[in-house]
């Protein structure tokens, strides 16, 4: 009877084994505004495909990119900003995907109570520090970029917190370690306490746009390839605009 249990249990064994080694593993790095909606894009996805497990990853666009450069098992990025991109298909033989969505820029305040009514209130002493990323980093760009439209870039520079990506920026001024911060529309939704001082119209906006991406090593992945094609699907898009992005038409009903 004892041999006989052994047995089973080695059977057991064996059995959990060879599904385990069945089961795909498929690495994601995103940018760090896209955490909530792609951790919602992870269980959809791992539950409509029983082989796949999607392991995640997040930070600053350009900080994924390094990463990848430098080696790092990342099968799929959802980036930020096309540049980086680009950059990454002429240095690195990623394989770009598409724009997924687009976002916005809004400046948060600290204080409920301040309004600016127009970007060149921004100069206003009482704003000592103003929140946002290096150049290098997609929000860091894009709000530099808005800055240097209405002319106040170099006035303001000195007051810049560096911060390291966007949630840190939400951060900054969320906990009133700054005055201002200039960030996407979704991070301000994830707001507790800093309340949205000034809403960039549409005609300033700079043109934030998401892509995905396959990495060299996924590119005659299947898992990938599915991944690719949901990220872009109708499921997706609904995820998407439930969390505040401009989500661009569905290609695929995955």
């Amino acid at each position: 009877m004892g041999r006989g249990r052994a047995i089973g249990a080695l059977l057991l064994a064996s059995v959990l084994l060879g599904s385990a080694a069945t089961a795909e593993t498929l690495h994601v790095g995103a940018a760090s505004s896209l955490r909530e909606v792609v951790d919602a894009l992870r269980t959809r996805f791992e539950g409509a495909e029983s082989d796949a497990e999607v392991r995640t990853s997040y930070g600053a666009s350009s900080v994924l990119a390094a990463q990848l450069r430098a080696g790092a098992p990342l099968d799929v990025l959802l980036l930020a900003d096309p540049r980086i991109a680009q950059v990454l298909q002429r240095e690195s033989g990623v394989e770009l995907g598409a724009v997924f969505a687009h976002n916005r820029l809004v400046v948060l305040v600290r204080d409920p109570e301040i309004k600016i009514p127009s970007p060149d209130a921004l100069l206003d002493a009482r704003y000592r520090r103003i929140a946002m990323p290096s150049e290098a980093v997609p929000v860091g760009r894009y709000a530099r970029e808005w800055l240097a439209r209405h002319e106040l870039l170099e006035a303001l520079l000195p007051r810049v917190v560096q911060t390291e990506h966007a949630r840190a920026t939400l951060l900054a001024v969320d906990q009133g370690h700054v005055d201002v911060a200039i960030v996407y529309e979704t991070d301000a939704r994830l707001a507790r306490h800093a309340v949205v001082g000034h809403r960039i119209p549409d005609d300033a906006q700079p043109r934030i746009e998401y892509v995905v991406l396959l990495s060299e090593r996924a590119r005659d992945s299947e898992l990938a390839a599915r991944w690719l094609r949901f990220v872009q699907s109708t499921q997706a898009r609904e995820i998407l605009e439930a969390a505040g992005f401009g989500a661009v038409p569905a290609t695929d009903a995955s």
